[in-house]
């Protein structure tokens, strides 16, 4: 949530600079990142917006729903509804700490080393890989 506010804050920084300002979204492979980071850019303007920018994020997300509509993951729509729902107050994150205490794995398929199913698992804290498992 820190990284997409900061985005969506240079993104205001970059468009409220001037009337002509554009601001161009890249990602290498799947274009469900840039989607995540409009849909959060689409609520953050909503919050923070003049009718101008009103206008603007209107424009913008009848372009995500014909260009990007079909290609978000479920996860991906819930995380930009909760980056909207942070902005408008009806959801507030826990800011009490999290112990991740385990990790349960539903049945794996059995495939024959060593091309076979060899999960890992990485964990993240503030943003800072704090731990990788083994193979």
């Amino acid at each position: 949530m820190e990284l997409l506010c900061s985005v969506c804050k240079a993104l205001e920084g970059c468009l409220g600079g001037h009337p002509r300002n554009v601001a161009v979204l890249l990602c290498k492979g799947s274009k469900a990142p840039v989607g995540v980071v409009v849909g959060a850019f689409l609520h953050y303007s909503d919050v923070w917006g003049s009718p101008e920018q009103a206008l603007n994020a209107l424009s913008m997300r009848r372009f995500c729903e014909e260009k990007l509509g079909g290609v978000l993951q479920p996860s991906q729509r819930r995380y930009t509804e909760d980056f909207g729902a942070l902005l408008s107050g009806r959801l507030r994150l826990n800011s009490s700490p999290q112990f991740l205490h385990h990790v349960l794995l539903p049945p794996l398929p059995a495939y024959d080393p060593p091309d076979g199913c060899r999960p890992f698992l990485k964990i993240y804290q503030s943003l800072r890989l704090v731990y990788t498992s083994g193979v």
